[in-house]
């Protein structure tokens, strides 16, 4: 993987978690107007609020996305795609174009690059069209379900407590609140997710109907949990379920009977590489070259699942993985 590419790679995931860091952000801001005592009348407003938030989010990140997919595409291949827009901007554009769109999608600041006048083709591509309906009916879904839904339970199950008189003590009041505080930290992750929606279904759909690409790789945010990180360390995960099952890996150097070595890894789907959990900001990106595709980050995976799961497999490697990754995490 080039300098270039990994450094680009980097700063989309970043881009995009910073969208959804803001939306989780907002989302604690205003569940503090949800009433415990009015739940279906404050929970209704709040849900009608994280909506309209999370429709706008979802377009910068689906316009991130594209931006990101275009230069990308560029610095692998040499060709990149039409803009999301459908605008025609003629057969061919550059990659300080490119970079100067990317840069405006993520309000940053562009420095002059020595390549910034060469010149790439733009191949004929339709763009998928966003099915706005399901990412709606997910995100009330998700958001329902992690807040107001939580918090109905939890009032629930004070309503049927025999201990109704426990409404006037303070431990009790106190686990309340810290109910109501764990719903609105959830149903914040889950706002977060959903944000994010949008730009993750786009480079999905967009790379599986791209002639171009040959496979996946996942890559991690900056304090992945175990899964995400052992999906990282399996680099590329190619089309080609053979190859998908060998981590895409060429045979060891030298080996005499020219097989692939056995790979005690647990085995990774095509499906599993765009699995994302509340709070993840991972990211799955399209593959261009049957090369080994490894970035810094998941070399040093790698290393470190040899490491940790030497002479293990199974359910017992992916135990031993989980405890270093979590004793590990920020």
């Amino acid at each position: 993987m080039r300098r270039a590419t990994t450094a680009l790679v980097e700063e989309y995931w970043q881009a995009q978690e910073r969208i959804g860091a803001q939306v989780a952000s907002q989302a604690l801001a205003q569940w503090l107007r949800v009433n415990p005592h009015s739940l279906e009348e404050s929970g209704s407003a709040w849900l009608a609020w994280m909506l309209a938030l999370i429709r706008r989010e979802r377009r910068r990140s689906r316009d991130q996305a594209a931006a990101f997919y275009r230069l990308y595409r560029a610095l692998e291949t040499g060709h990149t795609v039409p803009p999301l827009s459908g605008e025609y901007v003629g057969e061919t554009t550059t990659l300080g174009e490119l970079r100067e769109d990317w840069a405006d999608q993520t309000d940053t600041v562009r420095l002059p690059e020595p390549d910034d006048s060469e010149e790439i083709r733009l191949e004929g591509f339709d763009w998928p069209e966003e099915p706005e309906e399901s990412h709606d009916r997910a995100a009330v879904a998700s958001l329902v379900s992690q807040g107001p839904a939580k918090m109905r339970q939890r009032l629930e199950q004070a309503d049927t407590d025999e201990a109704r008189g426990r409404l006037d003590d303070g431990r009790f009041l106190q686990e309340l609140e810290d109910a109501v505080d764990t719903a609105g930290r959830a149903s914040a992750g889950a706002a977060d997710r959903e944000a994010l929606r949008a730009g993750r279904d786009l480079i999905d759909q967009a790379s599986k109907q791209d002639r171009r690409v040959v496979g996946w790789a996942r890559i991690t945010d900056g304090n992945p949990c175990a899964f995400c990180a052992m999906l990282a360390s399996r680099g590329a995960i190619y089309t080609s379920q053979s190859t998908a099952a060998g981590g895409g890996r060429r045979k060891p150097k030298g080996a005499p009977d020219g097989r692939v070595r056995a790979n005690r890894r647990p085995p990774v789907a095509r499906e599993d590489l765009t699995r994302y959990h509340n709070g993840c900001h991972c990211q799955t990106v399209p593959i261009y070259s049957r090369n080994d595709f490894m970035t810094p980050q998941a070399r040093d995976f790698d290393r470190q699942w040899q490491e940790v799961t030497r002479g293990m497999t199974g359910a017992e490697a992916r135990r031993a993985w989980r405890r270093h990754i979590e004793s590990s995490r920020s």
